[in-house]
Parts: C-alpha cells; sequence; structure tokens
C-alpha cells in the first residue's frame, strides 16, 4: 500500500497530542514457519498467519483457514482479537472473505466455510520486509472437491506505523482481480469485506462503540461511516482499536454490519465490519480490479471523536 501522508499540522499534533512522540523502536519481523511474526523491541504486535490454521481437536477441519491476522496485540500486550471461538469457528481474528456472491451462475459464499462453497487461501509472498508484507491469495470456489477453482487473485499489502499516540496502525490495501474470464458478483448482502471479531471480554458493559457518525453500538449495524473503533477496559489498563476507510473505497462512506448486544449472547461480544456491498451490488469483471483500503490503529488508551476525526484525516499519495 502507498504510504499513507496526513494532511494535517504540526499544530493539530501537538494540540491533541501534546508533547508525545512516536516510539524510536524499530519494527521487525520472524518467520516461524507458519506466521509473520511483527514485533516492536521483543513486543508482539501482530501476526500473519500464512500457513493453514486448523480448529480445535474434535471440530470439523472445514473450518480451516490461512492468510489472516491473530493476534492483534496492543504494545502492552493485551489480545485484541478473537479467533475460531466456538460460536462462531470461521471467525479469523482480522480477515478478509465476501459472503454472497454469485460466480459461473453459482451463489459462493467464501465467508461461512461449513457450506463447503468457498474460502480463502494464501498462495505467495512477493515481498516481506521489518515494515510490511506483499501477500498473493487466493479466493477458492468448492475447496477440496473435484470442482475446485480459483475465482479472483489478491494482492494484500500491509504496511506499519507509528502515532503521537501510545500504539501503532496497519495500513491494509486490498486489491482484487478475477483469476479467469467469468465475473464474480458481490452481491447486496448484510456483511463481507474486512471484518474483526474482538477480543471476548468486550461487550456492552465493558467497552463502547462509536462511528464517524455519532452513533454507538446498538445504532451502528446498517449505518455508513468513515471510521469506527470500539475501546474499553484491557487487562489492567484501556484499549482502543480505530479502523479508518479510505476516501477512495466503494460506496464510501462504507456500510456497516455490527453486531449488537443481543446478537452474541451470552458473551454478547463485538464482530464489526465495513460491508462496502451491504446496500449496493458490486461485479468484478474482466479487466477490472477492486481496490479496497484501511488504517487500523491499536492503541494503548481510549480516544474520543476529536481524536478519532484527526487520526482519520489522511491522504494516500
Amino acid at each position: 500500500m502507498k504510504t499513507a501522508v496526513f494532511s494535517i499540522g504540526i499544530f493539530l499534533f501537538s494540540l491533541f497530542f501534546g508533547s508525545c512522540q512516536p516510539s524510536k523502536t524499530p519494527v521487525s519481523v520472524v518467520d516461524t514457519g507458519k506466521a509473520l511474526d511483527y514485533k516492536m523491541g521483543d513486543k508482539l504486535l501482530f501476526s500473519y498467519n500464512y500457513a493453514t490454521v486448523y480448529p480445535a481437536p474434535g471440530v470439523d477441519s472445514v473450518y480451516k483457514r490461512s492468510g489472516f491476522i491473530h493476534p492483534l496485540n496492543t504494545l502492552g500486550g493485551e489480545v485484541m482479537t478473537n479467533c475460531s471461538p466456538a460460536d462462531h469457528y470461521h471467525h479469523f481474528g482480522l480477515w478478509y472473505a465476501w459472503t454472497k456472491t454469485t460466480f459461473e451462475g453459482n451463489e459462493i459464499d467464501f465467508w461461512n466455510l461449513n457450506k463447503k462453497q468457498g474460502t480463502v487461501r494464501f498462495r505467495n509472498f512477493e515481498r516481506v520486509s521489518d515494515n510490511g508484507f506483499v501477500a498473493t491469495l487466493d479466493h477458492v470456489v468448492y475447496p477440496d472437491s473435484p470442482a475446485e477453482k480459483v475465482a479472483m487473485n489478491e494482492r494484500l499489502e500491509i504496511n506499519i506505523g507509528t502515532t503521537s499516540l501510545p500504539g501503532y496502525y496497519i495500513d491494509y490495501h486490498t486489491t482484487l482481480r478475477l483469476a479467469s474470464s467469468s465475473p464474480v458478483t458481490m452481491e447486496a448482502y448484510r456483511y463481507g469485506g474486512i471484518c474483526i471479531r474482538t477480543r471476548e471480554d468486550w461487550n456492552d458493559q465493558t467497552a463502547e462503540m462509536l462511528t464517524s457518525e455519532g452513533l454507538s453500538r446498538d445504532d451502528a449495524d446498517g449505518s455508513r461511516a468513515r471510521w469506527c473503533y470500539y475501546q474499553g477496559k484491557a487487562g489492567s489498563g484501556k484499549a482502543c482499536i480505530l479502523i479508518v476507510a479510505d476516501p477512495s473505497n466503494l460506496n464510501y462512506p462504507e456500510p456497516l454490519r455490527v453486531w449488537d448486544k443481543t446478537v452474541n449472547k451470552p458473551a454478547g461480544d463485538v464482530m464489526w465490519n465495513f460491508s462496502p456491498t451491504k446496500q449496493q451490488a458490486f461485479t468484478l469483471e474482466p479487466g477490472k480490479e477492486l481496490s479496497l483500503s484501511y488504517r487500523i490503529y491499536v492503541l494503548d488508551k481510549k480516544i474520543n471523536a476529536t481524536t478519532a476525526e484527526v487520526l482519520s484525516d489522511f491522504e494516500r499519495d
């Protein structure tokens, strides 16, 4: 992803953030043979799981997946994501998949793996460095069957940066292209695209959500937003995840899919999703591409709407 450059000046940063300076500790990467572990000093920021991750013993292996981020940690070491929980084995921390699509006349669901219609697989790395990577993934129809076929190729570019607040950010840029001459239609559906399943102990009593339009968790589902954050107590401190959609994205400001407090009882925890095709279908055609970009802040403190606006004010060069 091209480096995102903030358009606000030093004055605004000093106004909102005081004298805090970005961390000078370098980011480094360790390849474990299964994942890329990105660290700041000895602190794990996140793992990108490129090898296939299988569910717990006794769970149907249909719920295997590669090419996702988990854990996503704060600098303080708090895990902010939830991977393959028993209530939704097909949730993978921070991941990307499309739900209701049409390919060669058939409905293909790349999200709900139990349907055995589709999945997403890591293929290879184009580049790996200490500040990020570029990966190729395949969006596969009818996986592990004689009818298996690749419908789309994805180029994922990840870059890591620091902020004036305690924490860091990930620039997440994905580009989809067809793998054949057959188009893929992302049908209008309530969820699909980039998604995060947040830590299990964050619920209506322990954390709060806010969107760029001033909506809370109970009101956000189906609304459009430029950014959305969820924050609360994390261990002995506080933490925030802020996801900012790029203005160049399809159907920006993008519709949101947000679990309200009634959805996942008794845990009451949260999944949320920027879903650009929630209200309007999109067809990926031969020779075309779909590019979507997000900046994901992982902060060791709570913020407010004013700070979120400052952090969201960037332009891709």
